[in-house]
């Protein structure tokens, strides 16, 4: 199966079916009337991607897609710790999704060691409000209260996996491994990196 095909797959899965299971898990969903933890979580995600700073109407009507009408206060009643834990529970199941190339890396020079390995850190700042959760770096910059840091790495060779962690933006990473990154040998991979 092709990496694009891989993760188009995982992404429907935890979109759809995890977000309905962690959407009871977390009690977010008790018992389903209008939305379902798949409807809600792609309400806001898509919503908000559509709409940065979109209003709880836009979001009813993002809703409508999924065929679930709700009003604005039904909407407004869902941002609950529940709610939070939800889609933090979804971040990570889609930052767990493993990619692997179709096909080794064609460079020679690449094949004269026994691993290459790509990493990336990068910070996105958070709503201060967020901050109790997604502690960010602080300094005298706004919105630097909270902070979401990803960590993804790269192996190039074939069957190249690819795994990613979140942490609060204050934290460098922890000493364990990526959990649900896959194998057992892209874990030895990270044991120890002080990245993941």
């Amino acid at each position: 199966m092709s990496s694009v095909a891989y993760v188009s797959e995982q992404l429907q899965y935890i979109l759809e079916e995890r977000a309905d299971e962690l959407g009871r898990e977390t009690g977010c969903i008790v018992r389903q009337r209008k939305f379902s933890g798949a409807d809600l979580v792609q309400m806001l995600v898509f919503g908000f991607q559509q709409h940065p700073h979109a209003s709880l109407e836009e979001l009813a009507s993002m809703a409508q897609i999924r065929d679930v009408s709700v009003t604005d206060s039904a909407v407004d009643k869902r941002f609950t710790p529940q709610c939070a834990r939800l889609l933090h529970g979804v971040l990570e199941e889609l930052t767990s999704v493993v990619v692997q190339a179709a096909q080794d890396v064609p460079i020679r020079l690449l094949r004269r060691f026994s691993a290459v390995l790509l990493q990336d850190s990068s910070s996105i700042a958070l709503p201060d409000e967020l901050a109790e959760r997604w502690r960010g770096c602080g300094g005298m910059q706004q919105h630097t209260a909270a902070a979401i840091k990803l960590h993804v790495r790269l192996r190039t060779q074939a069957r190249a996996t690819v795994g990613a962690q979140a942490d609060r933006g204050a934290e460098l990473g922890s000493q364990q491994p990526v959990q649900r990154a896959g194998s057992a040998a892209w874990q030895s991979v990270c044991r120890g990196s002080g990245l993941f």
